[in-house]
């Protein structure tokens, strides 16, 4: 799906279309024509009896945690290894659902299974090459030529939903003067950046002496975007439990109105569900249902902080007409969580079935380059170029988040002007730079077209006992 192969399942080869075959290894060793075989070994599914390190075995640039393969002569045309099991056991993210690997609500590259163990972090998307390799070899045994390369919405060749999390709006001078000062104190004493103290001292006193934004920014950035013809994301929170949620509440009149503005010229509302959201499942419904009566029911959500459990998000997304994701990314890194440069169906554990909900996987953030990478300037952009080349080999489509707060100048100086630099490369390469709406449409659109996906869209109503079940079952042995 993620490459747009069409499907059909089948108990025979078709005398004039390749052939895909996932089948114990005695069944592969007399393959008709036109066959690509893919051995299945039924012990590559047992996650659960594996130990907290797991034993990486490399085949060529592939990473396998079940490395079982077949042995003897076979056709090209082979994967002898139990691809599907590998692809899911990273896709499904089971080494930081299990019991024993949660170290908090905020999952960090640096405590994941590639840190920990070097695997690749697009290992998913290695795993997708193999596969499309051997199906491309199976077209040329059968004479028939492969498909067409996947392409996204307007026909183009990968993709970036734009999104901005909104966690700061200034209240006032005082505000704004607060702000400042914790700003230039960062960039002096965390940072030890003194050119970047002044840099942010001077967009703070601009700002002051021409009455402009320093830190709110969400009209300016609603003006460029319109001048582009793009439109992203807007991540709005409502909830406040914790001390790392927003500085605004979404009741304030003030608020209301300066937010309107994104409703008012056709760009999209999301949930920001708050830092502590997930910890009770009705914690996120409130929010979820106070952004409805506010401003607008929203249809797109990403957790504060990235903050959240697995199951619970996803299951109270269901039941709150959530019906895509963008939490699905390290604070500490770029790149994918789950090994994977598409967008995907998360999966449900407790009840054996994909979650209703898109998941648009978190590549690119500010605060990643910047505050844990150290990537500035031309040096980020170096890295964010490469990102995207890549990004392209694949024909994927991610999401990425540049916080409202930094495009003031007054902040992170140059931050804004990367972003904008990242749009028109995506732009003059043949790329698509929109809001995650366009994606969900896009995506479950196609999911119509493929069996294993029959009866997503139907209402869900999960209960917390069901949240609950989910997690004993990545606890039993």
């Amino acid at each position: 799906m993620a490459r747009n192969v069409p499907v059909a399942y089948v108990t025979e080869p078709p005398p004039q279309a390749p052939w895909l075959l996932y089948a114990p290894p005695e069944s592969l060793r007399s393959l008709p024509r036109g066959s690509l075989g893919i051995a299945h070994f039924p012990e590559a599914w047992q996650f659960a009896d594996r130990e907290p390190e797991e034993r990486i075995e490399r085949l060529g640039e592939l990473a396998l945690v079940s490395a079982q393969c077949t042995g003897g002569a076979y056709s090209p045309t082979t994967i002898p290894f139990d691809l599907p099991a590998n692809a899911f056991f990273f896709l499904s993210s089971w080494p930081e659902r299990r019991s024993g690997e949660k170290k908090g609500t905020r999952g960090l590259f640096s405590d994941s299974i590639y840190a920990r163990r070097d695997v690749p972090q697009d290992i998913v998307d290695r795993y997708l090459a193999h596969l499309m390799a051997g199906l491309e070899a199976a077209c040329s045994s059968a004479g028939v030529p492969p498909w067409p390369e996947n392409v996204w919405p307007g026909d183009t060749a990968y993709g970036a939903v734009l999104s901005h999390d909104i966690d700061f709006i200034p209240r006032g001078f005082f505000d704004t003067v607060r702000q400042g000062v914790k700003t230039v104190a960062r960039h002096l004493l965390k940072e030890r950046d003194p050119a970047d103290a002044l840099r942010a001292a001077a967009g703070l006193l601009k700002a002051l002496a021409t009455g402009g934004d320093a830190y709110g920014c969400v009209p300016a950035i609603l003006a460029r975007e319109n001048r582009l013809g793009v439109k992203a994301s807007f991540q709005v929170a409502v909830g406040h439990r914790d001390p790392h949620d927003v500085n605004y509440r979404i009741e304030d009149p003030d608020v209301q109105s300066y937010l309107r503005a994104i409703l008012d010229q056709g760009f999209e509302m999301c949930l920001h569900g708050s830092y502590r959201s997930t910890e009770n499942p009705e914690w996120y419904i409130e929010e979820a249902q106070l952004l409805a009566r506010t401003l607008a029911r929203p249809i797109g959500s990403r957790q504060h902080f990235l903050s959240f459990d697995y199951d619970t998000l996803f299951a109270v997304q269901e039941r709150s007409g959530i019906q895509y994701d963008m939490s699905m990314g390290f604070p500490d890194r770029a790149g994918p969580r789950a090994g994977f440069s598409y967008p995907y169906f998360p999966y449900c554990l407790a009840e054996d079935r994909p979650y209703d909900v898109v998941e648009i996987s978190l590549f690119l953030m500010d605060v990643t380059l910047r505050s844990y990478m150290r990537l500035k300037r031309e040096r980020a952009w170096s890295f964010v170029e490469n990102e995207l080349t890549q990004l392209r080999s694949k024909r994927g489509l991610v999401s990425v988040v540049w916080h409202p707060i930094v495009f003031g100048g007054a902040r992170d100086p140059g931050d804004d002007a990367l972003f904008w630099r990242m749009v028109e490369y995506v732009l003059q390469t043949g790329g698509l730079a929109s809001d995650g709406r366009t994606i969900n449409e896009y995506w479950r659109a196609r999911a119509k077209n493929y069996p294993s996906f029959t009866g997503l869209g139907s209402p869900v109503r999960t209960s917390p006992d069901q949240v609950a079940r989910a997690t004993h079952m990545l606890e039993r042995p």
